[in-house]
């Protein structure tokens, strides 16, 4: 915006705007809808875009070229900059696991695709694991720039139709509509597609465009300004006390910060205490920049798992706004530079960053460049994956392996004794069960237990259809296929070895369809053992365990152990082991039976693999403990019984 365009009230609606995402995402109390600081800042861009291209539509003047380029100047240096600099301090901190999920994510954000890949990735924007994406920011600014690359052309060719422009409020209208309409409509039944997808989201950004049609010849009074004004930020305000991260969102809830974002635009106040303080001001400027930082900011604090307390980030907050600071001064300035070059050579500076850093990340994204890792690091990262068939285990992952198929292969995997005289035993189950393999080749070999293993995802004990994952995936006609062969052939069976998520089997309300099996069992005099679940974390503790050990910290586990997780485990295994007790047949090994206290499984290595499972080396050492327990005992005159 030229020094004659400039409005005071943007630049400082973009400052209100960077310190609600920033106070947001460092969780400052009061701040959990602060997220909706980026849909202020779509309507902003929306006005501001609609503004340049009617301008110079109106005087015959614009250029797809120079449209397109003033965008790739505006945007792409500081990107570019902060992409860099975490690649190179990726290079000696980041772990291969984070190091290769960077070099995808930095691919996606520098052609502005990053939405699409964090909605395919299915990831919760407001859930803890996003803590561990570096660039998880960048989706909005990909949003932005799909309008960027669409929007005039749909305004040009509308040109050639209306020459003078009459009716494009009418346009604008429509579309508003349209997208406003899927956005209500997807948000509650899709909400990853309404929060990151450009379809869902342009109605926020032509808010601002509906608001420079309507309001470019329009002239309040002062009152009128001030109440437009007022009413503007009050329906902000409301909108941070009334909404938080379980609010679905864009659709409805949206629309009060928007026309709260409209309104203020709409009074057009250069006067305003509220926006034309010199701090406010400066934020404003150097918003765009501070957005980039912060989030990596953040990220680092996790990364290093420095403590969450009120000094560290309070200066990890102030840390990003002088980054962004830095960077607006140094690198966004550089686009006078940039300004002066001929059009050719910018747009060709442009194309050879991108053809040269895309072999750069796709080698860094193939391992991770594992090559950095000492072999201490990787000795350990090998004990700490999930058993599972690619590691020389049974557990069938059929989600995650292509190379699988549904059927015979996933009942044909075995555990434990090889002798002759061994009880036959079944280990069925979900991913719980799988993770156990370790566990049972151990305790079986003990037990002379040969151990058919049959586990796939989601796919707790059950002769039900009920699911706990995706029904349209293809784990869910795998589960049905193992629960038809257990209905067909549980008497073949000594032992029954029951494991399952039941956490989520509960907090689905599906626990009787496992009541059923347990009946069925007992009826057919079959010995079950059931498992309860490992502790749970709402963090990925594996993933701090090999930043910790990549980084040379020392991890405790002891400020993670209480969490909300926990707590609703603690009820799930009230109601199972309630329903497990019933039935004389069956024996209930318990979490603090199979796992030790403070939930390592060495002083070096966690039980857990990603905070749910466990990891190959947890399963073994769950064994280990569990043989030094008194229930190890009554196991044993259980089997032999």
């Amino acid at each position: 915006m030229s020094v004659k365009n400039f409005r005071t009230d943007i630049n400082g609606l973009r400052a209100y705007a960077v310190i609600l995402v920033v106070l947001f995402h460092f969780q400052v109390f009061g701040f959990s809808a602060g997220y909706l600081g980026v849909d202020i800042f779509f309507v902003i861009s929306g006005y501001l875009m609609t503004k340049i291209i009617i301008e110079k539509l109106e005087k015959r003047l614009f250029s797809f070229t120079d449209f397109y380029l003033a965008r790739i100047i505006r945007i792409f240096p500081a990107l570019l900059f902060v992409i860099l600099f975490l690649t190179v301090l990726g290079w000696f901190i980041f772990i291969p696991e984070d190091f290769k999920v960077f070099a995808k994510d930095a691919r996606y954000s520098l052609t502005f695709l990053s939405n699409e890949l964090y909605y395919r990735q299915a990831g919760d924007y407001f859930a803890p694991d996003t803590h561990d994406k570096v660039l998880l920011h960048t989706w909005s600014l990909a949003v932005e720039w799909q309008f960027y690359i669409l929007f005039p052309i749909l305004l040009v060719f509308y040109a050639k139709l209306d020459k003078k422009l009459k009716h494009i409020g009418i346009l604008l209208s429509l579309l508003f509509f349209s997208s406003l309409y899927l956005s209500i409509n997807i948000t509650p039944n899709d909400p990853m597609y309404a929060f990151y997808k450009l379809a869902t989201r342009a109605w926020e950004l032509i808010a601002g465009g509906l608001v420079y049609c309507y309001s470019r010849n329009l002239q309040l009074s002062v009152p009128l300004q001030k109440i437009n004004e007022g009413v503007g930020f009050v329906c902000i305000i409301v909108s941070l006390v009334v909404l938080n991260q379980n609010t679905p969102w864009p659709g409805y809830a949206a629309l009060l910060p928007v026309i709260g974002t409209m309104l203020i635009l709409v009074a057009n106040r250069q006067d305003s205490i509220l926006t034309r303080t010199k701090l406010i001001q400066n934020i404003g400027s150097a918003s765009y920049s501070i957005y980039l930082w912060h989030w990596p900011v953040f990220f680092l604090l996790n990364y290093f798992i420095i403590t969450h307390n009120l000094i560290n980030i309070s200066l990890a907050i102030i840390l990003s706004f002088i980054l962004g600071w830095l960077s607006y001064t140094y690198i966004e300035n550089s686009r006078n530079f940039l300004q002066k070059l001929n059009r050719k050579y910018a747009y060709l500076l442009f194309f050879i960053i991108l053809v040269i850093s895309y072999p750069i990340y796709k080698y860094i994204g193939e391992d991770g460049v594992k090559s950095r890792a000492n072999p201490t690091y990787l000795s350990n990262l090998e004990k700490m994956q999930m058993p599972s068939v690619e590691n020389g285990w049974c557990f069938y992952n059929i989600k995650d392996n292509r190379s699988l198929n549904v059927g015979q292969q996933g009942l044909e995997c075995f555990l434990a004794s090889k002798q002759d005289h061994a009880q036959s035993a079944l280990l069925f189950g979900d991913s719980f069960a799988g993770h156990n393999n370790p566990f049972w080749d151990h305790i079986g070999k003990k037990l002379n237990l040969n151990i058919q293993v049959i586990s796939t995802n989601w796919c707790y004990p059950s002769f039900d259809k009920q699911f706990t994952g995706n029904t349209s995936s293809i784990s869910y006609q795998q589960c049905l296929f193992n629960r038809q062969y257990l209905a067909q052939n549980i008497d073949k069976y000594d032992v029954l070895i029951f494991a399952g998520r039941w956490s989520e089997v509960v907090r689905m309300e599906q626990q009787n369809t496992f009541a059923e099996v347990l009946a069925i069992a007992e009826q057919h005099h079959k010995k079950v053992i059931v498992m309860e679940e490992p502790h749970v974390f709402d963090k990925n503790i594996s993933l701090m365990f090999r930043r910790a050990m990549w980084l040379q910290k020392e991890l405790s586990l002891e400020s993670y152990l209480e969490n909300e997780k926990a707590t609703q485990q603690k009820y799930a295994a009230k109601v199972i082991d309630n329903m497990v007790v019933k039935h004389s047949n069956t024996l209930l090994l318990k979490q603090q039976e199979l796992f030790r206290p403070d939930q390592m499984a060495t002083p070096l290595l966690p039980y857990s693999f990603d905070g749910r499972h466990i990891s190959i080396a947890g399963s073994l050492a769950s064994a280990q403990y569990f043989e030094q327990q008194a229930k190890y005992k009554l196991l044993q005159q259980f089997i032999l019984e």
